[in-house]
């Protein structure tokens, strides 16, 4: 039997973290989650997602931050990732990288993972 594709959400607000897992889980997947940019890097360590979906702003390291360590580290470069942000647009971060605003409809979010996933 083949595993749920894993996402790794990076959210410092709760109930939007929440929300995202509650979302992303009902559609089958398995998600892993992160409330700064240094828990995300530290699960980036030991666990390698489909997808990361990762917001921009963040307490300690920013998500574009996260996201050039992500690009700089031979064994994550290709991973996608999807910056979540209610105030600004991510400049580019290289390839596999999209942009979406928050607040974002459930059936949006799902749209742009099974991009990915």
């Amino acid at each position: 039997m083949k595993s749920a594709p894993t996402i790794l959400a990076v959210e410092d607000d709760p109930r939007a973290l929440r929300a995202l897992q509650q979302t992303l889980r009902h559609a089958g997947y398995s998600v892993l989650a992160a409330r700064s940019g240094e828990e995300a890097l530290a699960a980036l360590e030991t666990s390698f997602p489909e997808l990361v979906l990762l917001d921009v702003s963040l307490p300690g390291l920013s998500g574009y931050d996260v996201c050039r360590r992500i690009r700089a580290n031979p064994r994550t470069r290709v991973l996608p990732v999807v910056f979540l942000s209610a105030h600004e647009r991510a400049p580019e971060e290289g390839g596999n990288t999209l942009h979406i605003m928050k607040p974002v409809l459930a059936s949006e979010l799902l749209k742009v993972v099974r991009l990915f996933v």
